[in-house]
């Protein structure tokens, strides 16, 4: 796994998870459900509201190694880390299969 992390779409995005990881949820669940589950498990067991710590946030200070401190939010939000970077392929392996169709049809 590398250490790249992209934010998931909400929406749109799915997550499938291959083993359970919160009891009673089902494994495979729209984003968006998935954070309105885990909201609602913060909201049974922590003191802060969940809305705030999914949505605007909470005041607070940054300290980052090699600067200053930093004032400003902080939230939690999902993200997901690729086991592999993709690699962009150029050329398809079926370019040549696609070719030799459309030189067909003509």
């Amino acid at each position: 796994m590398n250490d790249q992390w992209e934010p998931l779409n909400p929406d749109d995005d799915v997550v499938h998870f291959h083993q359970e990881a919160f009891e009673n949820l089902p494994r495979t669940q729209i984003v968006f459900q998935l954070l309105k589950e885990i909201k609602k498990i913060w909201a049974e067991h922590c003191i802060s509201s969940g809305s705030r710590v999914f949505g605007e946030g909470f005041e607070c200070c940054v300290l980052i190694p090699g600067q200053q401190w930093r004032t400003g939010k902080i939230r939690v939000s999902l993200e997901f880390s690729p086991d592999e970077t993709e690699i962009k392929q150029e050329n398809s392996p079926l370019d040549d299969l696609r070719q030799q169709l459309k030189e067909g049809k003509n």
